[in-house]
């Protein structure tokens, strides 16, 4: 906190156009210091409340959300796009924006496209969708299996005893261990 409040008087400082001299004025006359270092948390929000008086406007950081779907290069990009949403709905994500959907997208296409990283879900080509695609339905399996076995219910297994299909885990996942009265 502390670290970003500095930063935000620096930014009005450089926003406001104020030389050295007039900086340390407006720190002295906010808070009777000349030095940023030298303050409180406290002292800090009152030389950020004199430079919104100066006129300087804080900014909130503009979080990127998915664009519309459609709009993609691929079907398999909105498709992603979706399972990223349901996966941070489901709680499996910290961070269920777009920018860092492309992140995930960035680490995970440098290791299935020989060391070359596509920074953007919309710019992948249809073969590297689809395995970026499988790739994030696998984690999303292993996550609703966690969460599965996490509540106490055993896995769905196919027929040679090895976890079920992606769409069976996640149909178990979603009843959320009600059981079958057949």
């Amino acid at each position: 906190m502390r670290n970003r409040l500095i930063q935000l008087i620096h930014v009005a400082k450089r926003e406001l156009k104020l030389d050295e001299i007039a900086y340390r004025a407006l720190l002295e006359g906010a808070t009777g210091k000349a030095s940023c270092s030298a303050m409180n948390d406290k002292e800090l929000e009152q030389v950020l409340a004199a430079c919104e008086k100066a006129g300087f406007k804080r900014l909130k950081p503009k979080r990127k959300y998915s664009p519309r779907s459609g709009y993609a290069r691929t079907a398999e990009a909105d498709k992603i796009r979706g399972l990223w949403i349901q996966m941070g709905q489901d709680g499996f994500l910290r961070d269920n924006s777009e920018t860092a959907l492309n992140r995930w997208c960035q680490r995970t296409t440098v290791v299935i496209n020989h060391g070359v990283g596509v920074g953007n879900v919309s710019w992948l080509t249809p073969d590297l969708a689809w395995r970026v695609l499988e790739a994030l339905k696998n984690w999303h399996k292993r996550e609703m299996v966690q969460a599965i076995a996490d509540r106490g219910d055993p896995p769905p297994l196919n027929e040679r005893g090895h976890i079920a299909s992606y769409t069976r885990v996640d149909w178990a996942f979603r009843r959320g261990g009600q059981r079958r009265t057949n």
